[in-house]
């Protein structure tokens, strides 16, 4: 066992649920060096969301790659694009002050971080291809 992972609440400065799994789960590494770590749990993003970006963002900015530089994108391609362009961490180097951006994975993306990529992604079909990309839940009308 690698890591164990239980939810809690803090209320006047104890835990008010999961003593008792979080007791047992720390039993486990008996006689092992551990690291515990304490953050405010956030709700990761959502499966519709996810699926409204690999099922309509994605597949339209591969159309548009296509269609007006030629090139044939796939899905992994496409995203890691997006993670290069919207989702990164800049790294500078100590000596020379170079920057660096090294993508970060979107599975770590809270609902709200998430929401706020789509937009850049959006953003960026509209400006560099002028490409309309509907919004979760909109109703088009195909002439």
């Amino acid at each position: 066992m690698n890591s164990i992972t239980i939810p809690s609440k803090v209320h006047n400065g104890t835990l008010v649920n999961n003593k008792g799994k979080i007791n047992n789960a720390i039993k486990h590494f008996e006689g092992k060096e551990i690291e515990i770590v304490v953050k405010q749990r956030k709700k990761l993003r959502s499966h519709p969301q996810n699926s409204y970006y690999f099922g309509v963002i994605i597949p339209l900015t591969i159309n548009a790659v296509s269609d007006e530089w030629g090139e044939i994108w796939d899905a992994h391609k496409t995203h890691d694009f997006y993670k290069t362009m919207f989702l990164y961490e800049e790294v500078t180097h100590y000596d020379t002050g170079e920057v660096i951006k090294i993508p970060k994975s979107s599975t770590d993306n809270s609902t709200i971080e998430q929401e706020q990529y789509h937009f850049k992604c959006i953003e960026f079909l509209k400006e560099w291809f002028n490409v309309y990309v509907p919004l979760p839940n909109e109703h088009l009308k195909i002439n």
